[in-house]
């Protein structure tokens, strides 16, 4: 191939760069800011992080020790949802009358508690947060190097139906690598009394390098609380 012919095909081998971003970009693989679809059971936020102190990793259970957060099996649900003492059939409260979860009901069809479990399935949750399959998010750096929850999820403790509250681009995480974390920003969108502050069990906590050490937890050692944390930005950090 002649100098010319080179020079004259990468006009097309940029036009192909651009597609192949806007495809990325438009096509679902990634996902956009402001969604909230419904879930086949609905989880309340409002009610069991603040108002029953849950802490996030009762159901996100690997958000501290693994690149995927985790969702609650129906097991962990049933665990506090059983007929005998949170079932469907919810008494007068908080002013409400006496009446029929209909929440409940479904993840009770799904736990099959009338078949004694036999045909019991998972819950098809549906993904909310979603980034492309070329970007990787190891949750356990972030949660173990003091950044919230709400920091990237929004107040996820006031929502009644989740949805997605940043753009979770590249531009607005790189943004955050280079000024760096701020814990005490990041705190004040957690609520009062969090219960998520509570010291992780050493037996939860991630190894050398990527735990803190003790006792620790995002809210409770002095070192979070110290200045920003910057993190590095070289492509190789997402993209491996």
């Amino acid at each position: 191939m002649s100098t010319r012919s080179k020079w004259t095909a990468v006009p097309g081998l940029l036009a192909l760069a651009i597609g192949a971003v806007l495809l990325s970009a438009y096509s679902g693989a990634s996902s956009s800011e402001g969604r909230g679809p419904a879930q086949p059971v609905d989880f309340p936020h409002p009610v069991h992080v603040q108002k029953l102190g849950m802490n996030c990793t009762y159901c996100h259970y690997a958000a501290n020790k693994s690149p995927d957060a985790g969702m609650p099996a129906v097991s962990t649900c049933t665990g506090c949802h059983n007929t005998a003492a949170v079932g469907p059939k919810r008494p007068a409260v908080d002013g409400r009358p006496a009446r029929e979860s209909e929440p409940l009901k479904r993840l009770f069809e799904f736990a099959d508690v009338a078949g004694g479990g036999a045909k019991a399935k998972p819950i098809p949750w549906v993904r909310i947060h979603k980034v492309p399959d070329y970007v990787t998010f190891p949750h356990m750096r972030h949660v173990n190097a003091g950044v919230t929850c709400q920091t990237c999820h929004g107040k996820i403790q006031e929502m009644e139906r989740v949805y997605q509250a940043a753009s979770l681009n590249m531009g607005w995480c790189v943004n955050c690598h280079v000024k760096g974390y701020d814990a005490a920003e990041g705190r004040k969108l957690t609520p009062a009394g969090d219960t998520a502050s509570a010291p992780m069990p050493a037996a939860q906590q991630m190894p050398v390098p990527h735990a803190v050490a003790g006792n620790a937890s995002p809210r409770t050692t002095p070192n979070f609380t110290a200045a920003r944390k910057t993190a590095r930005y070289d492509c190789a950090v997402c993209h491996y």
